[in-house]
């Protein structure tokens, strides 16, 4: 769909290209997020809606929290995971967060990006979600894009000894409410 957007030749398709990037970003973090929350043994395949309504229960959920999420849950750090991309894609991201707050609320961003500098953000934006996507794919079976479901479990006894330890005594639901 942004290839789409970036395609069209429309005047707005810097700006359009850019929330569609950040949303499907988001979507991404929080999917996966609630993918491995899933393979805590104490889940059990018929709690989805249960682990959905905690997720919606928190208000104060953004991509920060699903990331540091996805990393306390698996025990890897994109730091060292995406290697010398790390620092740029996640300053590039620290920039878009800011943009994308005024953007999606209609007001000015006070920078002034020009289309090209919202399509640079699109680009980093786009590379990040290919990077988790690879490492989710690679670590854990689970890319964040693939199936319209992320509630779903998989035999990976590893996955889910790493979770329930990542867990620990605080539990799935709390777990949530500190994202």
């Amino acid at each position: 769909m942004i290839d789409c957007v970036l395609g069209s030749g429309l005047e707005t398709r810097g700006v359009d290209a850019f929330c569609l990037a950040w949303i499907k970003y988001e979507r991404q973090q929080r999917k996966i997020c609630s993918f491995l929350i899933f393979q805590a043994s104490v889940i059990k395949p018929d709690q989805a809606s249960s682990v959905r309504q905690a997720l919606a229960n928190n208000k104060g959920i953004a991509h920060t929290g699903f990331r540091g999420g996805i990393q306390r849950l698996t025990g890897l750090r994109f730091k060292d995971e995406f290697g010398d991309r790390y620092g740029p894609l996640n300053a590039a991201l620290d920039q878009a967060w800011k943009a994308r707050d005024k953007i999606f609320h209609g007001q000015q961003t006070g920078q002034g990006y020009s289309r090209e500098q919202l399509l640079a953000k699109v680009d980093s934006i786009r590379e990040w979600c290919g990077l988790l996507s690879a490492l989710g794919a690679a670590k854990f079976g689970y890319d964040g894009f693939s199936a319209t479901n992320s509630m779903f479990k998989v035999k990976n006894a590893q996955l889910t000894s790493t979770v329930d330890k990542a867990l620990g005594k605080l539990g799935w639901q709390a777990f949530i409410n500190q994202l």
